[in-house]
Order: C-alpha cells, then structure tokens, then sequence
C-alpha cells in the first residue's frame, strides 16, 4: 500500500529527466496498448520516448512547458501544454499512474497548469481527448472544460476520433 503523502506539483527541469522516463514507462506498464491517451503507441515508441535526450527537449522553452505530480520522491502524474498563439495553449497531455487514480491527482495537476496558464496571460486552454474516452471526457468536463468540436485526427498513421474541449482561463482567478 502506498503511504497518503500530499501531492506537490513542479515545473519539470533537465534534472527531472530520469524521475520522468522512470514514470512514464511505469505508467505503460499499467495500461498497455490501446489504452486511452497511448493510441499508437508501442514498447519501441515508449523507449524512445523515455530516453534522456527525448525527454530533455520536450521539457520546455518558450512554447512548451510539462509538470510533474509527486508523492514524496515519486513521480506519479504529469501535465504538458503547447502554445497555440498568444491567447492560447493546448493541454497537450495529461497521464497518471493507473494505480494512484482517484487520489485527486489530476485536479492538482489541472489547477496548477491552469494557474500557470493563466499567469503567463493566456485567456484559453485547449484539451483533445478520444471520443470513446468517457472517463477523460468526464473528467475534464468537471474541470471547466466544454466539448467544442468533434473530429478526426492522425496518430501515427491512425486515424483517431476526438473531442476538442476548451476551458477559458480569464475567469480563473488564477486558480
């Protein structure tokens, strides 16, 4: 059993790059192929993208920044966003350990992209989610965010069924 410690959330650095490759291969483990949010994904792909120099340049710069949830020491979840234009960014992933869902880790890393977000003077935040994925639907959809727009898109040669959801961060009193 895991001990109940808070969750903190932090800007992910180059020094996080191990902390993040361990969890996001952690986080496969649990859910495997066709899990929603790894559509396409493969063993091959996860390793690539768990390599420090994959990682490192994801981490950042003016147009990206990633999160990372931890209890204790432990990487548990972690949010990515991507600046659209000056008004708006996309919540470009979000992914926590099967095993610590429901212990409100995605609210806390929700809260602090939209604060982040809003801070950095965005008025929209973005989010793409599978169209069978109830239970991400419903999850941002308590998170402020309205379906927009349904569509199809291309992941790695798939062609994908979402929703594009958004949230306005003017109100958000910097959560």
């Amino acid at each position: 059993m895991i001990a109940k410690e808070p969750i903190t959330v932090t800007e992910a650095s180059a020094p996080d790059a191990g902390a993040f490759s361990a969890f996001l291969w952690e986080a496969w483990q649990q859910v495997g192929p066709g899990a929603p949010g790894f559509t396409g994904a493969t063993d091959e792909l996860i390793r690539d993208l768990t390599t420090r120099a994959a990682i490192v340049e994801r981490l950042g710069g003016p147009d990206r920044r990633m999160f990372l949830a931890r209890s204790g020491n432990r990487v548990v979840g972690f949010s990515a966003t991507t600046r659209i234009d000056a008004a708006t960014v996309e919540l470009a992933g979000i992914i926590v350990l099967q095993s610590m869902l429901g212990h409100g880790i995605g609210n806390t890393l929700v809260t602090a992209t939209v604060a982040a977000c809003d801070e950095e003077g965005y008025q929209r935040m973005i989010v793409r989610t599978e169209t069978d994925n109830q239970r991400a639907i419903r999850f941002y959809e308590t998170q402020g965010f309205t379906r927009i727009e349904q569509r199809t898109v291309d992941v790695d040669g798939l062609t994908v069924p979402v929703w594009d959801l958004e949230r306005s961060l003017e109100s958000s009193g910097g959560c």
